[in-house]
């Protein structure tokens, strides 16, 4: 089942149906955190920002010349499950920041890139941390690159579940190619018909 939701997500890149893409992108986490952590079964909003943190957030998070740098917003387990919230139930991509706990991720404004494929698949995402012009307080600013957020988090899956596809017996559905068995079908019905 997982495999399939890549090459699904794969083709949605392709087409570029973005918003089909990171839903399933922001799907992804809640599979992987419920196979690495099932002792957290009636709580996956923990389990979901443990796991995006451990294999993607934590690497997501902008380093920091010196002490006195700014904490600037990066796409935290936090972030994206407020985001997958949002989306997902309200269709609506949008982050809400009171509902996010860590100060440098209380994003003020949140846009998204939709940008086409490129040779190179180089993409990049900008993250602002600015003075209001009207008062005396930062805003912080995120911007995703919706590409970029599907090919990171499809690829980390990918590798995620390829070693661990034990711990995914709790998908039960069968899933049936219905134009793969009739191909087989008519194959062993017409055995020297060429296709």
């Amino acid at each position: 089942m997982v495999d399939r939701l890549l090459i699904d997500l794969d083709k949605s890149l392709d087409n570029d149906c973005y918003f089909a893409a990171l839903s399933l992108a922001l799907t992804l986490p809640d599979i992987c955190g419920r196979a690495e952590y099932p002792n957290l079964a009636t709580k996956s909003k923990k389990r979901y920002i443990q796991w995006y943190d451990e294999y993607i957030g934590q690497y997501e998070k902008p380093p920091k010349e010196n002490e006195d740098d700014e904490d600037m917003p990066y796409l935290s387990g936090e972030v994206i499950y407020q985001l997958r919230c949002s989306l997902l139930h309200q269709g609506t991509p949008d982050i809400e920041k009171e509902n996010i706990k860590a100060a440098e991720n209380k994003i003020d404004h949140f846009s998204l890139i939709l940008e086409k494929k490129k040779d190179f698949n180089v993409y990049c995402d900008a993250a602002r941390v600015y003075w209001n012009n009207t008062s005396t307080n930062k805003s912080r600013s995120y911007r995703i690159n919706v590409r970029r957020f599907c090919l990171i988090v499809s690829c980390v899956v990918k590798n995620y579940y390829e070693s661990n596809k034990e711990k995914f017996d709790f998908i039960n559905c069968n899933v049936i190619d219905w134009d793969e068995v009739t191909a087989r079908i008519h194959h062993l019905m017409h055995p020297y018909e060429e296709v």
